[in-house]
């Protein structure tokens, strides 16, 4: 059986969502960021062992706290090898993951799927039937990027509505107002970018002017987007 654990976490400026993946015995972090000692007594206070910490993207709300846990813990970081590189990622433990080649952190199996658009080296992370998605997908929405990105980013998302299955449920590094957790088959009827087939009307989308309220297009409430990212 696979539990996952949310922390809501923030520096007073950002506020994240990071994840503990784990079964009765091990866990692996995901996203690790600003509150160690939160994070740190949920491990300890459930006799979790904690093996690895996977990273969805390389910006610093995401890594801020990969590098404390990987050398307080003596376990390995995950990556793309494009965000290690871009993002300057130098744990003495990093290891780099490829498209949709399957491994194993302790006993719980991961699949590493390349979703570039907000970064170009972007991740999600297919663990049991939970996609663990960055800033990639948001329940709303999809992250920030450029209008190269969000070419890639149309790609990305057109991937992940073909390859995951209907019962995939999506927990993405930040939430506007829907609770993580939802349905694929949910984010297909609620998330305006799931619905796109046209790249191009998809990137014309994204990238339009004054996205003050854009997360109004699919939940009609007024959530400021200028943090989506």
């Amino acid at each position: 059986m696979i539990y996952v654990q949310l922390f809501e976490v923030t520096n007073g400026v950002f506020k994240n969502q990071c994840y503990l993946v784990h079964n009765q015995y091990e866990g692996v972090l995901i996203d690790p960021a600003w509150d160690y000692e939160l994070i740190t007594n949920y491990i300890e206070e459930n006799g979790i062992l904690l093996k690895g910490v996977l990273l969805t993207h390389g910006h610093l709300d995401h890594i801020d706290l990969a590098g404390k846990f990987s050398k307080e813990k003596n376990v390995p970081v995950w990556s793309s090898d494009i965000d290690a590189i871009t993002f300057r990622l130098t744990y003495s433990k990093l290891q780099l993951v490829s498209h949709l080649k399957n491994f194993k952190i302790g006993t719980i199996e991961i699949t590493p799927i390349l979703t570039p658009g907000h970064t170009s080296g972007s991740v999600c992370y297919l663990i049991d039937n939970h996609v663990f998605s960055g800033d990639t997908v948001f329940i709303e929405g999809v992250g920030v990027c450029s209008e190269d990105g969000a070419a890639s980013l149309y790609d990305s998302v057109q991937f992940l509505k073909n390859y995951l299955p209907e019962h995939s449920l999506f927990w993405p590094g930040h939430s506007y107002g829907e609770a993580p957790g939802k349905s694929i088959s949910y984010l297909m009827i609620y998330n305006i970018y799931f619905q796109f087939i046209s790249k191009k009307s998809f990137i014309a989308f994204r990238t339009r002017k004054n996205q003050h309220k854009i997360l109004e297009w699919t939940f009609n409430k007024k959530i400021d987007d200028r943090f989506s990212r």
